[in-house]
């Protein structure tokens, strides 16, 4: 039989394949390249986009893992191993190109970049959050979507020293203003307060977050919903949040670049980048600075930035909490870069 154009690759690309599997598709496409690659000894790469939605189910909510592209999924690997791969009864097949001089749909790496920067988008931005994984802040205006009295539309007042889980909503009216004690578990926020009044306080306990998501993208692990959330909610927040202080200013800067990358929001990491490339003469804590190469030589995979952080951070001494748990950090990734320093 003669060869069609994609017989004569060589080269590793991004074949689109079918994949029929359950519900939980992504997961079992997986495991079934993993042991392909065991069994043939193969280094195929596996990208099945998917993204989360709420559901309620006899009066709960509840989230659920959905496929982004349908039964699609993409895999890196040359002609041959791919045609391999789709000969065993695993449920892979080829999609046939009928628009094109391919046989079988492929896609370059740059395609395929841009292509996993959108799905990122769409499965970490949530339309809505459980109370319990965002901290809302006096003057939000949020509207509550499940709980006694969903679609009610008000402004955020925390209630003092409550953990019952209830919202305290100041909601106008035509004749004067009604305040709302309610017990809601999930929220949509329409509008986040013009200001903040824990603003230093947010960006030092946004860190651990930052870190943990680090680590599930050098992993190349899907974010939980609940971390996921509290990215959005941070990056939406303090991108309206002016702070009068240049030095916490280039901090969060990097930040945002950083949590907005994470959640595949290109075009404002790049202009936080921008932003912070502006303000980084003024960093003078060898923390912070520790930090911030942490942070960039992660999201880049660049072990150059990763060696300067870690010769600094070796020549400084851990006392808090926050200094002993960034050093933990560098032992980590340098176990992931592999390579000494």
């Amino acid at each position: 039989m003669p060869n069609s154009p994609n017989h004569n690759i060589e080269n590793p690309c991004w074949f689109v394949l079918n994949h029929i599997g359950n519900v939980h598709a992504g997961n079992q496409a997986q495991k079934t390249l993993d042991r392909f690659n065991k069994q043939q000894n193969t280094r195929l790469e596996l990208f099945a986009p998917t993204y989360v939605v709420k559901e309620e189910r006899e009066g709960k909510v509840c989230m659920r893992r959905l496929r982004l592209a349908f039964h699609y999924v993409f895999v890196k690997g040359t002609f041959d191993e791919v045609k391999l791969l789709c000969a065993q009864p695993n449920g892979f097949s080829f999609l046939i190109n009928h628009s094109g001089c391919e046989r079988y749909a492929v896609l370059g790496d740059s395609e395929m970049r841009h292509f996993r920067e959108i799905a990122r988008v769409y499965e970490n931005c949530l339309p809505f959050y459980s109370l319990e994984d965002v901290d809302l802040e006096e003057g939000d205006l949020v509207e509550v979507i499940n709980g006694d009295f969903p679609g009610l539309v008000g402004t955020f007042m925390p209630k003092a020293k409550s953990k019952s889980g209830n919202v305290v909503l100041m909601v106008d009216r035509k004749w004067g203003t009604v305040a709302y004690d309610i017990k809601a578990s999930d929220v949509r926020v329409i509008e986040f307060a013009a200001s903040s009044n824990r603003a230093y306080d947010q960006i030092d306990a946004f860190v651990p977050n930052l870190l943990k998501a680090l680590r599930y993208h050098c992993d190349k692990a899907t974010l939980p919903p609940a971390l996921s959330s509290k990215l959005n909610v941070f990056c939406s927040r303090f991108e309206i949040v002016k702070i009068n202080n240049i030095k916490l200013q280039a901090k969060l800067f990097a930040l945002l670049s950083a949590a907005n990358f994470l959640i595949g929001n290109a075009e404002v990491s790049i202009n936080m980048m921008e932003r912070f490339g502006k303000a980084r003469e003024s960093i003078s804590n060898s923390w912070t600075e520790a930090l911030i190469l942490l942070i960039f030589s992660a999201t880049e995979n660049d072990i150059e930035l990763f060696r300067k952080g870690f010769d600094l951070i070796e020549r400084l001494e851990a006392t808090s909490k926050f200094q002993k748990n960034l050093v933990e950090e560098y032992s980590y990734y340098r176990e992931h870069f592999k390579q000494s320093v």
